[in-house]
């Protein structure tokens, strides 16, 4: 029956129909994960309405292509920029634009398509084979694990912290605090909205992101002068590239454990490739043997988010189609065009559908072979923009942060908050504040209000006795406690070494 349904999937490529509408869904993406502010969602909120009058398999093709690879065009913004494409790019910044300011863009951009590329097509197939492990544990999570799996999230801050973990820690409360700006939803008392009707559902994440990394990083190239590669030398032309795809290689391992994570945390409704990648990064840094130099233009620091931006797609479809619940927000346009075309989701979906499911997963996979090939043809070229003069530079890039932000909702308003947090960004760069942080807290921080009146509501007071969460409590106190305690494990092995060899040769010490 497998075969059979996969056999049938292969023979759905054959129609060039079906090609147009993959090629065109990611051109489409791909410009619109370049375009800061605008991003899949409103891409797929522009497709949506021409289900209706397009061929169903045309119009399941559009969409799956478009939003399997915004984020793989969002990733060349972050890295030449600073400024994230989409909010999941978020995490590939902290190393990928130091690496172009040293003067390796083309190295960053490559390894970041190449993970992300790598990362797509090889979470399909986790998705075929993890299958019997992932949906009990999807069945099995209650809103208290998504309690404790938010914060395990959470704890990730004192892990993007390079230099200071308290303001690191800072950072992230200060983002925890202005995800609550508006009517909470159990008691629907405003909050933090001053009387003003548009603070009510909150602040929109676009106009946030960019003021707090597009804005201050326009402003403090126009202070400084020259161009983004600060030594005005660029890695030459496609060897760069091709030097960031075989770090891709060295790193494999490193690779297929993000991989795996995006995917997992793609598969859990309601936890955002957003966080995905954060966690991927943390773990990174966690696990090298110099975290301190992240943040500094480690090549792992971009390999990592971008191998579990790509790879959350087959873990959210699987989802999406497996139980009717849309894995991410993305899935959701996925999921009301297969109601608007008469597939109902579900566990029928994997049995009566099975040749439809497997398409679209496929299509996953060549979306994202077409989106990596297009941007290798293209990436000796854009990262020329790293040498770019700032006076040529900024006023068009600040021209689409604006204009980025105000297509997407037409809300003069998103503006003055684009604003706002570019002034607050460019504070917290003066002062040495962890932007990324900041951002963590404010995606994650609606989370968890939102499962935790859940919880309390569902299992009162001791909601976390479940064995689930207390796993997910010891990860979490782990995440935190991990890296102080091999700080203090590495002094305490230098001092030793220090006192043997003073020891060892008691002159080199009386001289001292």
């Amino acid at each position: 029956m497998v075969l059979e349904a996969f056999g049938q999937a292969i023979l759905n490529f054959g129609s060039l129909e079906l090609w147009f509408y993959i090629t065109l869904g990611v051109v489409i993406g791909l410009v619109l994960g370049v375009t800061p502010g605008i991003g899949a969602l409103t891409g797929l909120a522009l497709v949506l309405p021409f289900v209706f009058v397009m061929p169903p398999s045309s119009a399941l093709a559009l969409m799956i292509a478009l939003g399997s690879v915004a984020c793989t065009g969002g990733s060349m913004t972050s890295i030449l920029l600073n400024v994230p494409g989409t909010t999941v790019n978020a995490a590939t910044l902290i190393d990928g634009y130091p690496m172009s300011q040293m003067g390796q863009a083309g190295r960053a951009l490559g390894a970041a398509l190449a993970s992300s590329a790598a990362g797509g097509v090889a979470t399909v197939f986790f998705a075929f084979a993890m299958v019997p492990l992932i949906i009990p544990l999807v069945v099995a999570l209650r809103s208290a694990d998504m309690v404790f799996l938010v914060l395990l999230g959470l704890a990730f801050i004192a892990v993007l912290g390079r230099e200071s973990m308290a303001k690191g820690l800072l950072s992230g409360v200060l983002g925890v605090t202005v995800s609550f700006i508006g009517v909470q939803v159990k008691t629907a008392v405003p909050r933090f909205t001053f009387d003003n009707v548009y603070l009510y559902d909150g602040l929109p994440f676009a106009p946030v992101v960019l003021g707090l990394f597009a804005v201050p990083e326009m402003i403090a190239l126009a202070v400084m002068g020259g161009s983004i590669a600060r030594s005005g030398v660029l890695d030459k032309g496609i060897g760069g590239v091709m030097e960031g795809v075989k770090d891709v290689g060295r790193h494999w391992w490193l690779w297929l454990r993000c991989s795996v994570i995006g995917y997992v945390i793609g598969v859990i409704p309601g936890i955002g490739a957003t966080a995905a990648t954060f966690i991927a990064y943390g773990h990174a840094k966690q696990t090298s043997k110099n975290p301190h130099e992240f943040g500094t233009g480690r090549v792992e620091g971009v390999i990592a988010p971008e191998s579990a931006n790509n790879a959350k797609e087959a873990g959210s479809l699987l989802t999406t189609l497996a139980f009717g619940i849309p894995g991410s927000a993305e899935m959701t346009f996925l999921l009301g065009a297969l109601l608007i075309i008469g597939v109902i989701p579900g566990p029928e979906m994997i049995t009566k559908h099975l040749p439809l499911s497997l398409t679209l997963f496929l299509i996953i996979i060549v979306s994202n072979l077409m989106a990596g090939a297009i941007c290798f043809a293209l990436t000796s070229h854009v990262a020329r923009l790293a040498l770019v003069p700032s006076h040529i530079l900024i006023p068009p890039v600040l021209t689409i942060t604006f204009v980025g932000t105000y297509a997407a909702r037409q809300e003069f308003n998103d503006l003055i908050v684009l604003m706002a947090f570019g002034f607050i960004g460019l504070a917290m760069r003066e002062f040495g504040y962890n932007r990324p942080a900041l951002l963590l807290g404010f995606v994650l921080g609606t989370l968890l209000e939102k499962y935790l009146f859940l919880a309390l509501g569902v299992a009162g007071p001791l909601f976390f006795v479940r064995p689930i969460s207390l796993a997910l409590i010891l990860m979490t106190v782990g995440v935190i406690v991990f890296n102080p305690i091999r700080d203090l494990l590495a002094r305490r092995s230098r001092t030793a070494m220090v006192a043997v060899t003073a020891t060892k040769n008691p002159e080199v010490s009386g001289e001292g």
